[in-house]
């Protein structure tokens, strides 16, 4: 689990990603305005980072992971993201890992 999305470019390559700054609710006063992501009222945007030998058992604990945190209070979103096969070759849509449909709104 990661404070705030990870960043593909980095100047540190050695270190792997770095923080998405234009994700990161804790940097909203230092970041300009119009480049800022972030909604007002989203204080957190952690990142769940999932790594496994296969496709088939990523997609099995996403699923896991995902119905164990769906009714959590406060939380109003939860997206995938690969940057363009930039984190990985695979791409794993949410719809598509047998959700409840309900789940979306």
């Amino acid at each position: 689990m990661c404070s705030a999305g990870s960043k593909i470019n980095t100047k540190f390559p050695e270190i792997g990603p770095t923080t998405n700054h234009l994700y990161c609710p804790k940097l909203k006063q230092k970041i300009p305005v119009e480049e800022f992501k972030v909604p007002d009222g989203i204080y957190s945007i952690p990142e769940i980072v999932f790594n496994a030998l296969d496709l088939e058992t990523i997609e099995k604990t996403m699923l896991k992971v995902i119905e164990g945190i769906i009714n959590i209070d406060g939380l109003i979103k939860i997206s995938t993201g690969n940057y363009g096969g930039k984190l990985g070759k695979y791409k794993i849509y949410l719809r598509e890992l047998g959700l409840k449909e309900s789940y979306f709104s």
